[in-house]
Parts: C-alpha cells; structure tokens; sequence
C-alpha cells in the first residue's frame, strides 16, 4: 500500500511515474492497482 501511495504522490507532483511504478509493481502490486492509483489523482478520461 505504501508503494501504490508513492505513485500518487510522484502523480500529484512533477516526479517522474516510472520509478514508483517499478517499485511498486515489484513489491507485487498489480497493474489494475497501479492503474486506480493513477485514476485516483488524473480521473478517467472521457472524450466528447
């Protein structure tokens, strides 16, 4: 949970996504968490 709340964190910023996306990947997140995380701070996009 930790990692996936350092991927918020680099997501509110102006840090680059990657590194916390690894990390939390390989502390066994998976990419359905990582990508809530994202959709957590961006919101999903609708075009229209």
């Amino acid at each position: 949970a930790a990692a996936l709340d350092d991927v918020r964190t680099a997501a509110r910023g102006s840090d680059n996504l990657l590194y916390p996306m690894k990390v939390a990947l390989k502390a066994n997140a998976t990419l359905g968490e990582v990508s809530d995380a994202l959709r957590d701070v961006f919101g999903v996009y609708r075009p229209g």
